[in-house]
């Protein structure tokens, strides 16, 4: 497993699609704190909007641009589907999945490295975002609005709740990649899924379809907009989300031709 996280990571630094999804992440970091505005849509619940709503109407500091950056975090997803596409997709779409899978490595070490690469790849753009907000509120001679040792665990904490949270889409993605062998149907439900799960909620009045949406559970629990008893369930809920997607994978690769 560690040796194709290793040749993962060898292709990504020889990939100008990594290069390029740097850039964009680095670009959205400063459009949108340079103009003190949001791209993206939230779906944390009238409590978050109010929160955001409220921190947007103070005085713009640099921590002020870390917490509305948030809510611009859910863009990222459009970026990161590049991320899947180029770690797991590639299996596919280039058809060396099976030299891969007869190369000595188990099911479960295929999908787990692929799941890990993933997840690191995430966390260091989320990280390079969050360090762009930083460095152009500092550029544009705002005030930090906090102790450095504060926005300094602020910005871990922001990288690694939306990291982990996109993440958690990406492995239903990745179920859904080996049970239709489609990029394509995989890729969709990725970038479609935080305004999928919000549709069906309020559509069908299904109100325990809230702890399925990622993204929401990440931006009210860096906004302190959810509640202790209700964050313990979300955060159940994405784990368990990501273990059976783990192992629910493996299981059905190991199941299939290759």
């Amino acid at each position: 497993m560690i040796n194709q996280i290793r040749a993962d990571f060898y292709r990504q630094r020889r990939s100008i699609g990594m290069l390029i999804l740097l850039i964009a992440t680095v670009a959205l970091g400063i459009v949108i704190t340079w103009s003190k505005t949001t791209i993206g849509m939230s779906t944390g619940g009238e409590e978050y909007a109010h929160k955001l709503m409220e921190i947007q109407g103070q005085s713009w500091t640099i921590r002020t641009g870390l917490q509305v950056g948030v809510a611009s975090a859910s863009s990222l997803i459009y970026f990161y589907i590049a991320v899947f596409v180029i770690v797991i997709g590639a299996e596919y779409s280039q058809h060396t999945l099976k030299n891969t899978l007869t190369s000595g490595i188990s099911r479960i070490q295929f999908i787990l490295g692929k799941y890990v690469t993933i997840l690191t790849d995430i966390i260091l753009l989320t990280l390079c975002y969050y360090i762009t907000i930083l460095i152009t509120g500092l550029a544009l001679g705002r005030k930090p609005g906090a102790g450095w040792g504060i926005l300094g665990k602020d910005v871990a904490f922001m990288t690694l709740t939306v990291g982990f949270c996109i993440s958690v889409i990406i492995s239903l993605g990745i179920v859904l990649l080996i049970i239709t062998k489609s990029l394509v149907i995989s890729a969709v439900v990725i970038v479609i899924w935080p305004i999928l799960i919000s549709l069906v909620e309020y559509a069908f009045k299904l109100n325990w379809l809230k702890y399925f949406d990622f993204v929401g559970f990440g931006d009210q629990m860096i906004l302190g907009s959810l509640k202790a008893d209700q964050a313990w369930i979300y955060a159940g809920v994405s784990a368990g989300v990501v273990l059976v997607a783990i192992f629910g994978s493996a299981l059905i690769i190991s199941k299939q031709e290759i």
